[in-house]
């Protein structure tokens, strides 16, 4: 059998906070992206953390654009 690359889901949730993520994430989501914007940099990394605890103890993978920077520090994928 031949390994397949792990592929993003084709349809996946956008919220814009970390409440949002907390409601969602017990209803068997796989992928959510986490959006956005204008945010003192102290502020995106604590909902970053924030974030990657919720998914990291649900089991799905979490996209962040806008802060990537951040995201990278704080250890994510």
């Amino acid at each position: 059998m031949i390994a397949r690359p792990t592929l993003l889901d084709r349809f996946y949730p956008i919220v814009p906070d970390c409440d949002w993520l907390e409601r969602i994430a017990p209803l068997g989501i796989r992928c959510v992206q986490l959006r956005f914007k204008d945010q003192p940099d102290p502020v995106a990394r604590a909902a970053i953390e924030r974030a990657l605890q919720i998914t990291r103890q649900h089991g799905i993978q979490l996209i962040i654009n806008d802060y990537w920077r951040e995201a990278i520090e704080a250890g994510a994928d």
